[in-house]
Parts: C-alpha cells; structure tokens; sequence
C-alpha cells in the first residue's frame, strides 16, 4: 500500500468545485493551506474532513459505525473486499480502524504489512487484559488504523472459553476508542466461534458477501439462523444487514439463478451493486495494494466506489 495523495485538480473534483475556486479560496485564508512538498501542492485525505468544515459541508458520516464482514462459507473474497473498502473510505477522508479477526492474518497481509512488523493482536486485549489503543498499528495513512492478527490470535478461542462475560469481551473494549473512529471495520474467518461471536456483538452492521453459487446460497440460511439464536440470547439487534455479491459473472447462467434467488428469499438485504468477477482484484490483493490504487480505473475499483455510494449516499464529496 502506498501513500495516496491528490493534486489540486483532484482534490478540488472531490470537493466538488473548480481548481481555480479551491487555490482562490486557500489564498484567501478561506480555507486550509496544503502540505507543500518540493514547491508542490500536496493533499491528502486525513485534510479532506476540515476542507469540508471551512465549506460548511456536513461531516462525511454523522456517527460511527461499527461494521463486521462475515461470511461461514469460505472462499467468498470477504478479506480482499473488506480491505479494498475500508482503504477506500480512508482515501474518501474517512477515520478508519480495521480489525483482523482472522488467525491467519489476511487482511493484514492485504494492507502490505508483515506479520513481523508488529508485537500484539487482539488475543492481548481480550485474554491479557492489554489496553486495546496499545495494539492499534499505524499504516502508511495517518486515518487508517489496524489491530492486525497473526498466528498469536489462534490460542484465543480455547482461552475465551473459560472467561466471564467471554462474548462481549470485544464490545467492552472497543468502547474506549471507537469514538476516536468514523468507522470500524472487521474481517471475520469464515466460522461460528467466539471470537467471531465477539465480532458479531462489537458490530452494528454486518456485510456478508455471497459467491452466485448454491453453496453459498444454502451457507445464509445457516447464518441467518445462528443470527436468530444471537439476537434471542443476547438480546441483540444488528442495525443493518447488507448481502452482496462478489466475483459474479453475467455471462454464466448459474450465476443468474443464484442472483435471481438470492433476490426473491433475502431482497431485504440484498445490495444492488454487484462486485463483478475481475484478475484485478486477486492481483492487488497478491501485491497488498488496494484496488483503487492499482488499478483505480478498472471497474474493481469502479465496483468499490459504487459499494460505498449504497451504503453512504449522502457523502459530501464526488468521487
């Protein structure tokens, strides 16, 4: 993952007004200079939320929303497009902390980031009692923040299993920061233990994304029930459930069934945007870059952006 940084023209698009407009304005002191960078004008997205202040826009999200990617059927693309969004709001001017829920560590793997290059995963916050702003990671953009997950994180289902209140130890400790947070995003392993059952109770919507196969058909039957189980026990209620379907390819007739069934059982959860079958989106992730910085103009990206459209179409910016 790189850096992302705009130039005038494009960040004053993003703005939604003229190159011309947005230099005149900063001359002014109407609004904030940008970094300078050898003579060059540099913007980058952590500035984009006090632009949009100075321009008496209203903030890009009025409240925080904790969001978890879930999905029992493995082999859905859950990692790769839960990374390549939640960078995505990042790029937007969003403040986002990621957490890997995955022993395996690949969202982390997905961001660039070596399993080396950090000490601590979640197992420390919820077994070890370790202050969970202590495990947060830097990456390479100062409003994106991750919990990353290794190998470490696999003892944490047996040790949880002897702990009072085991399945609300995240929710409790995500409360010390998640204000400091526009959004949360989560990448679950596909599975019903407790550490996902913690994710599940810490979030307030969930994503699940569905290959256009009956495999993954009958796999939401399973979820949908265990979700009926956690709302009855816990006395718990998701604010939003989003379906969506990934890798799809219109040219198969499978997959039209699949979408056509997927729209008469669960057409109340169901995302119109479709994130459509593409080798782009496998390479970045093989390369631990986003796909709207590897190939932003291919329609991967296209498809990320009109992901997030649906689940923000107030947003203040154009993109």
């Amino acid at each position: 993952m790189e850096t992302p940084r705009y130039t005038a023209k494009e960040f004053a698009s993003l703005l939604g007004i003229s190159k011309a407009a947005l230099l005149k304005m900063e001359s002014e002191g109407a609004l904030p200079e940008p970094r300078m960078d050898d003579g060059t004008r540099v913007y980058e997205p952590h500035a984009i939320p006090a632009y949009l202040k100075a321009l008496g826009r209203p903030p890009l999200v009025a409240a925080g929303r904790r969001q978890i990617f879930l999905n029992f059927k493995g082999g859905t693309g859950k990692t790769s497009i839960s990374a390549f969004y939640a960078f995505r709001l990042a790029q937007l001017g969003m403040n986002v902390l990621m957490i890997d829920l995955d022993p395996q560590g690949h969202l982390t793997q997905c961001l660039g980031i070596d399993h080396g290059a950090f000490e601590a995963t979640l197992y420390n916050v919820l077994i070890e009692r370790t202050e969970i702003a202590d495990v947060v990671i830097d990456t390479k953009m100062p409003n994106l923040k991750l919990i990353p997950a290794s190998l470490d994180l696999s003892p944490v289902e047996l040790s949880l299993t002897s702990m009072n209140a085991r399945e609300l130890r995240l929710r409790k400790s995500l409360a010390s920061i998640q204000d400091d947070y526009d959004i949360v995003v989560m990448d679950a392993s596909p599975s019903i233990g407790l550490l996902n059952l913690n994710g599940i109770l810490a979030s307030n919507e969930l994503f699940v994304p569905v290959l256009a196969d009956f495999l993954s058909y009958h796999g939401l039957k399973i979820l949908f029930e265990t979700l009926t189980t956690i709302e009855e026990d816990f006395d718990f209620l998701l604010d939003n459930i989003y379906i969506f379907l990934n890798h799809f390819n219109a040219s198969h007739n499978i997959c039209l069934r699949a979408r056509e069934a997927l729209e008469k059982h669960y057409s109340g959860y169901l995302m119109k945007t479709i994130i459509r079958q593409d080798t782009k989106i496998a390479e970045a992730a093989s390369m631990g870059m986003p796909i709207n910085q590897y190939a932003p103009t291919n329609r991967g990206a296209a498809d990320i952006n009109s992901f997030i459209r649906e689940i923000y179409p107030n947003l203040p910016i154009a993109f």
